[in-house]
This record gives structure tokens, sequence and C-alpha cells, in this order.
């Protein structure tokens, strides 16, 4: 199976809210093509990407950390 990012025309609110869904809805973070997603996505030129449409997505766990801290996380020393 091979990772699929999709195009995502508005941005990703960190937060959910009732009209728009967060990031952890639209990306699996702990996925392990995600960095390649993202180089994708900067390479194609897209304001924002989701995975929510990838074959990948539903078969990986869903993130066990909040945004912050995934990304103090993901910081390099």
């Amino acid at each position: 199976m091979k990772p699929c990012p999709s195009d995502l025309q508005q941005t990703i609110n960190p937060e959910a809210g009732p009209k728009r869904a967060g990031v952890e809805t639209h990306r699996n973070l702990n996925c392990n093509h995600y960095d390649n997603c993202l180089d994708e996505a900067v390479r194609r030129g897209w304001q924002s990407f989701t995975c929510m449409k990838c074959p990948m997505y539903a078969n990986l766990a869903p993130p066990q950390m909040g945004l912050e801290a995934y990304a103090t996380q993901r910081r390099p020393v």
C-alpha cells in the first residue's frame, strides 16, 4: 500500500470546532509516512492536506498524545 495525501483547500484549525474538523481528524500524526506526505504537500504547493482519503488512514492507530506534546516530541534536540 502506498500513502496518498489529498489537497485540502483550507487550512486546518489546531482545535476542532462545530463546523470544522481539527488536525487529529484530518491527519494521522503517528503514520510512518507522515513526513513524506508533508514533503509531498509542500512540493505540490498545497495550502494544507488531509490523510482521510488515504487507504492507510484507517489502518493506523489514532494519535496517543495531544498536538502540543506531539510537536515537542518531534522537535530536534
